[in-house]
Formats: C-alpha cells, sequence, structure tokens
C-alpha cells in the first residue's frame, strides 16, 4: 500500500504522463485536417452563442470514445499483466485515479467532431459534474488557475493554444472556440451507442453526414494529386501503371461518395480473456456500393471440413457473388492484367518468349478464375495440422472447370520440361471419389537440413482436380489429408456459418517448428502455453451484414502471454549481452 509523498522519480513520471494527457487532450481539440484549414480562411466566423447569429451544424461526422476511467484501469491492469509487465497497468492506475477525482468513473469519455459551417470541429466531452475540481488539480500542467468568463465559461492555456470548457450538467465540454461549446449536448450518451463501455477506444466515422459538396471536394483534390503523380510516370509501362491506379481511383471515388458508416472497436475483455477487434462498414441503402456487398451469403461448401478442432490453423470462406461483384471484379483483374503485361515487357532479365510465357499463363489463370466467379459463387478451404518433425497442409477451392486447372499444370510442366532441375510432374495417376490425382516431385539438396526436417529428401506436392474443384497437399503423408477432404466434399448442407473464418493456435505450430530447430525464445512461449494450458489462438471472423460487412478479430490470453514470454526472455539475453 503506498502511503504519504510519492518518491522523486514516481512523482516525475506522473507529472510527464499527465502532461501529456494535457496535451493529447488540447491536440484532439486543436488538431484538424488541412482541408478544414483552408476552409477557415474563407469561412466566416461563428457567431457567439446568445446573439441570435446561427451556425450551421451538422450531427457529428466523426465521434471517438474511451471507455470509463474504472474499465480503462481495469483493463489495463489485466493487459499488463498479461503481457508480464504489471509494473505499467499499476503505474497507469496510480496516476489517472490521482487525476479522476471528480469524474464519473463508471461513464465513458468521447470526442464529437460535426461540420460546423462546413469545418470539422473537435468537441471533447468528460463525464463530470465538478469540472473546475479537475481543473483546480491540473494547474501545475496548464500553467496556472482558468479564467474564468462572466457566463461561466472556463478557459485554459496549454502553449500557444487556448481551450474553452463548459459545465453541462453532468458532463463538461471543451472546445478550441467558445462558440463551438453551443454544439455539445447535455447528455452524449445517446451518441455512444454501440461505442462508450463496450471498447476501451471506438470510432465511428458516418461519412454521408460531410455535405455532397464537401466529399466531391475531397475527391477532386485527390484525383488533381493523382493526375500530378501520373504526369511523373516514365517508362514502358507508364500507361499500363496509369491505366490500373484510374480504376483504383474511381473504386476509392465510390467508397467515398457510397459509404454510409464505418466502425472501429478494441476491448480488452477480463471475463472472455482475450482482446477483441470489430470493425463493420456500411454503405448507403440503394447505392451502387451496398449492392457490392447485397449479394454475399453464406453458402453450402464443398471444403468446410476444414474446420476442425484438431488444427492448428484453418481458413474457410463460402459465399455467394452478386452480378455487380462479379463486374467489378472483371474490371480490377482486366486492369491488373494490362498493368503486368507492361511490367513484363520491361523486365529486362527475361527473354521475350519467357515474357511471353507468363502471360500466357497468367491470362489462363485469370480467365479460369472469371468463370469460377462468374458462376455467383466463391468457396475455399485450407487447413494445417502439425506435430514434431512433421506438418500437413491442404487446400481446396471451387473452380469452374476442373480440366481447365489441371491443363494450366500441365502447360507449365511442358515449359519447365528441359530446365535444369526442374521437378517432376506425374499427372493423371489415379482417380480417387471422382477426383484426378497428381504429382509434383522434387529432390531436397543434402545441404538443407531444415528442410529434408520438413519435407524429408522429397518434396512432393499432390494436385487433385474434380469436375468443379481443385485440391493442394504439401507435407509427408498429405495426400490422406487431401483424400479426406475429398471424402467430405458432400457432407455439409447448411449454411449457418460466417462467409469467412481464419482460427491459429499457435503452440503446436511452436512445438513444430521447435522440433525442427531448438530456439530459446520459443521454448519460452511453449513454456508460458504449457504452464497455462493453453494453445495460444487467435481468430478473425468475416460475416455480411445489411448493405455491409464486419469483421471480429481476437487475441487470446494465451497467445498474449507467450508473446511477452518471448519479450521478457529476449531483454534478459539482451541484458546479458551487455555485462
Amino acid at each position: 500500500m503506498l502511503t504519504g509523498k510519492l518518491p522523486m522519480r514516481t512523482n516525475g513520471i506522473r507529472n510527464k504522463i499527465a502532461n501529456l494527457f494535457v496535451c493529447m487532450t488540447a491536440a484532439l481539440l486543436i488538431a484538424t485536417p488541412a482541408i478544414a484549414q483552408e476552409q477557415l480562411q474563407t469561412t466566416p466566423k461563428l457567431a457567439p452563442a446568445g446573439t441570435g447569429a446561427s451556425s450551421d451544424a451538422t450531427d457529428p461526422v466523426l465521434i471517438v470514445t474511451l471507455g470509463s476511467l474504472d474499465k480503462l484501469m481495469q483493463d489495463a491492469n489485466y493487459i499488463t499483466g498479461a503481457v508480464g509487465q504489471p509494473q505499467l497497468g499499476g503505474l497507469f492506475s496510480m496516476i489517472a485515479g490521482s487525476y479522476a477525482q471528480g469524474m464519473d468513473m463508471n461513464q465513458p469519455i468521447g470526442v464529437l467532431v460535426p461540420l460546423v459551417d462546413g469545418v470539422p470541429q473537435p468537441i471533447a466531452v468528460l463525464p463530470t459534474s465538478d469540472i473546475k475540481s479537475i481543473l483546480k488539480r491540473l494547474e501545475a500542467q496548464t500553467g496556472g488557475p482558468a479564467d474564468e468568463l462572466d457566463d461561466g465559461t472556463m478557459v485554459i492555456s496549454i502553449g500557444a493554444n487556448t481551450i474553452f470548457i463548459q459545465q453541462k450538467g453532468a458532463w463538461a465540454a471543451l472546445a478550441p472556440r467558445k462558440e463551438l461549446l453551443e454544439f455539445a449536448p447535455m447528455d452524449p450518451t445517446s451518441l455512444f451507442e454501440g461505442m462508450g463501455n463496450d471498447y476501451d477506444i471506438a470510432i465511428r466515422l458516418k461519412v454521408q453526414q460531410v455535405p455532397l459538396e464537401t466529399r466531391n471536394m475531397l475527391v477532386s483534390q485527390m484525383r488533381q494529386g493523382f493526375e500530378q503523380a501520373m504526369q511523373k510516370q516514365e517508362g514502358a509501362d507508364a500507361e499500363q501503371t496509369r491505366e490500373m491506379a484510374d480504376s483504383s481511383m474511381k473504386q476509392l471515388e465510390q467508397f467515398i461518395n457510397d459509404t454510409d458508416e464505418l466502425n472501429l472497436g478494441l476491448n480488452i475483455d477480463k471475463t472472455e480473456q482475450l482482446v477483441a477487434i470489430d470493425s463493420s462498414f456500411t454503405a448507403v441503402d440503394g447505392s451502387k456500393l451496398a449492392s457490392l456487398y447485397s449479394g454475399a451469403h453464406a453458402i453450402p461448401s464443398q471444403f468446410a471440413s476444414v474446420i476442425r478442432s484438431d488444427a492448428a490453423a484453418y481458413y474457410h470462406a463460402a459465399t455467394s457473388i452478386g452480378p455487380e461483384a462479379i463486374e467489378q471484379t472483371r474490371k480490377t483483374l482486366k486492369s491488373s492484367m494490362n498493368s503486368l503485361s507492361g511490367m513484363l515487357e520491361s523486365q529486362d532479365n527475361l527473354t521475350p518468349g519467357q515474357a511471353d510465357d507468363i502471360k500466357i499463363l497468367i491470362d489462363q489463370i485469370v480467365e479460369l478464375s472469371m468463370k469460377s466467379i462468374s458462376e455467383g459463387r466463391a468457396d475455399m478451404g485450407a487447413l494445417l495440422l502439425t506435430a514434431e518433425d512433421s506438418f500437413q497442409f491442404v487446400f481446396g477451392a471451387f473452380v469452374a472447370d476442373g480440366d481447365e486447372a489441371a491443363q494450366i499444370a500441365k502447360d507449365v510442366a511442358a515449359k519447365l520440361e528441359n530446365e535444369p532441375d526442374a521437378p517432376r510432374f506425374e499427372f493423371d495417376r489415379s482417380t480417387y471419389n471422382g477426383v484426378t490425382m497428381h504429382l509434383v516431385e522434387a529432390d531436397v539438396p543434402e545441404s538443407e537440413d531444415e528442410a529434408r526436417k520438413v519435407f524429408g529428401e522429397k518434396l512432393q506436392v499432390h494436385i487433385g482436380t474434380g469436375e468443379k474443384s481443385v485440391y493442394v497437399a504439401i507435407g509427408k503423408e498429405s495426400e490422406s489429408l487431401m483424400k479426406q477432404l475429398i471424402d467430405n466434399s458432400d457432407s455439409d448442407k447448411s449454411a449457418d456459418r460466417p462467409i469467412g473464418q481464419f482460427n491459429l493456435k499457435l503452440k503446436p505450430i511452436l512445438e513444430f517448428a521447435q522440433s525442427i530447430e531448438s530456439n530459446e525464445g520459443i521454448a519460452a512461449m511453449i513454456e508460458e502455453l504449457a504452464r497455462g494450458n493453453a494453445d495460444g489462438v487467435m481468430t478473425m471472423v468475416q460475416d455480411s451484414i445489411e448493405n455491409g460487412q464486419a469483421t471480429k478479430i481476437t487475441i487470446s490470453e494465451g497467445l498474449l502471454k507467450a508473446v511477452g514470454a518471448a519479450a521478457q526472455k529476449a531483454q534478459a539475453a539482451n541484458m546479458q549481452g551487455q555485462f
């Protein structure tokens, strides 16, 4: 238990962090985009509140929230303890607690950014009914007592900048201009729905609150910058580069004009023992961008059997693709191909014949990809299994024509036939459950000891081509795993799952890596995971929502502790090297 005065060193740290907190708050209030600074030169000043003059203000375009001080302190203690640095969490809680007197410890902190006369203007809102007492405790950092105007507005100076503060019921509002305080709500909590204490930090951007003329001006400035950059492009591939960049620019313009809302949030969840990162995107209802996403829905999958509890890692995606998304993909691929062709022609280390062969191969792959996408679906799965000294990897995907995929592989083999050290190809070796089996084989040099531990004396890549599927498997005994995937291709009739998901377990992957080559850092991570009986899991889930898409990434406590153990091991080794 701390008693009496803090030691001088801790006092210094506390003052530095307090100064940093004040400066960060000021920065949020003062800093505005360059476009806003340009508009300030031509936009009339806001009329002060109560003069009868009015200003044009939108609802907040941008909302940023921090969780309550109580949540932030608890989560800081938890996360710093998980990564092996509990003293940092204790220091944060001590400092935050000492400056939190007068704050509502259970309410979030927010920054609202409306457009006022077309200019983004930040307004901070703090959950306190006694802002004066807080300012009193910050006098050492703000350079003295706050000034108080006749209407009760408090004024503090931080460097060359001035901050105006008003008490608004149970909240206090802070802004870089006094007139802005009239736009601060008495109770901002309704604006924090889905944010606030649901996350440690959350950001919401409401693009449609930005007037159309402002968005058009932004697009125009971006287009101007694009044109200037393209004028500097030289060389044989300049035109192809311009075409690809122009396509990307058009997509960005569409994104700016058709986006409705963007959300991002980070939550440290002590109860579930993980860190979660949520993001979501929605387009304006009825817009072209909305139609791109509205066509995406989960569908039955040939490859859902990769979703296994014993997997070191897996990825699965099965989704419908709407006509608009198909057309946009076609345009993007065409632009990319034109750019790639120009780049190949400019490569001095390729003969014209080699460049042509590569272009033909890429054209074949793109053509098959477009045929597959044009069927209005994407379906794929990948699975990694690991054990000591061995791993197995298998991949499967839907294609419009499996025979065409096999022919592409055969064309590659024909081109490599006379190359030195070329791999050996065996096509149409057998048929398994309607899938034609092929094999690519290459010798692993004796000098590659680690590679031999992984693959053996020969690297074997198994390929399977079905009527509308392609399979690839790598690793010892991986052909049997590929056959399992083939056997289960008709077992899944449900679409009750996300459109995409990824799962990784760190421990089995580390154990495999350690069996190939011993490493102290990896050993420390394995030991930490074993101590907590944890696998060190990271997941990512993508799902369709109305007019958009949502993504959730989670990082387990076990993974955080493993990373912390490796960092501590590296720090210890570094300190030993200094003596």
